[in-house]
């Protein structure tokens, strides 16, 4: 399964257009800030086939989706958050997701917020930042990940540049 990870596009459906394209994915998360536009995103993804997650990111005003979101697939329980809740400024801030996923039983976090990547396993729980593919911070390309998960559970995780 193929499943396309991003955040902070911020109304610029245009790039999540071309991610999509580009990567043809199974499965959207988006980390929040969309700022509207959830159901273009849902509709270029190909939803229903395609499940699409989301949450609310600080600049989500009008979203009715919740701040934390969790799920399982293939034996493991992700949990996606934008961040800003638990006020995550940088990537040494990870560690409050790594309780916050310690808590909810997690071992996956995707989350968004600080519009730079981060890859980073810790106590068994990986977590993930496909920075932004819309204002990119620290670097000057717009990034987003793709995790490539197995049946049995086994996955790699990759940062992809939108061209």
């Amino acid at each position: 399964m193929k499943i396309l990870i991003l955040s902070d596009s911020h109304g610029k459906n245009e790039n999540v257009r071309c991610a999509i394209e580009a990567e043809k994915p199974d499965m959207l998360i988006h980390c929040g800030d969309v700022e509207g536009g959830e159901d273009t995103i849902e509709m270029l993804a190909g939803t229903p086939s395609v499940p699409c997650v989301f949450v609310k990111g600080n600049c989500d005003w009008d979203s009715t989706n919740p701040l934390v979101r969790t799920f399982k697939l293939f034996g493991h329980k992700f949990l996606i958050t934008h961040g800003h809740m638990q006020h995550i400024m940088n990537s040494d801030d990870a560690l409050r997701l790594r309780y916050l996923a310690q808590e909810n039983e997690c071992d996956i976090v995707c989350f968004g917020h600080i519009h730079f990547p981060v890859d980073e396993e810790s106590d068994g729980v990986r977590i993930l930042n496909p920075g932004s593919i819309s204002r990119p911070r620290g670097i000057r390309k717009k990034t987003y990940m793709i995790m490539e998960m197995e049946e049995n559970g086994k996955y790699t995780v990759e940062i992809k540049y939108l061209k």
